[in-house]
């Protein structure tokens, strides 16, 4: 993990709005069976409520629990996929602003930001230059054409 907080807190995040997408089905799942349990006045009536009742509680919570580990486990890879090159662009930053200019930010091709990515590489070729001693960097530096 690149950024540890940022990532198990966007995966916490998704696992609670999940959790509550979830109950709310749950609830509409369950809810023809309460209602036979909650009006039901005869055994007749209330056997079938309770079966299903107990068939739905047997089938549902281990599903739950396997897939509310699953979403946790995808959110904090996918997040990996976003803190990484944050992580890569705020070090190149970091080195700008000691007077480093990197010539390129390392992404991996499934990152995300490779634009940005590339707009912070054209923006450290354009300040090197101009430290070199071109006041507006070189043409093919800054992306412009003269």
């Amino acid at each position: 993990m690149v950024d540890r907080r940022y990532q198990l807190g966007m995966a916490w995040r998704m696992l609670l709005a999940f959790l509550l997408f979830f109950a709310i089905g749950i609830f509409l799942v369950f809810a023809p069976s309460m209602f036979g349990l909650l009006v039901g006045a005869s055994l007749e009536e209330l056997e079938p409520a309770g079966r299903e009742f107990l068939i739905l509680h047997r089938r549902i919570w281990p599903a739950v629990l396997f897939v509310l580990a699953g979403v946790f486990a995808y959110t904090a890879l996918f997040s990996h996929r976003i803190a990484g090159p944050i992580y890569r662009i705020n070090a190149v930053l970091q080195a700008m602003l000691r007077g480093e200019y990197p010539k390129s930010v390392a992404l991996r091709k499934a990152d995300h930001f490779h634009e940005t990515a590339e707009l912070l590489e054209r923006l450290s070729r354009q300040l090197a230059g101009q430290r070199e001693g071109d006041p507006q960097g070189s043409p093919a530096d800054s992306g412009e054409t003269r």
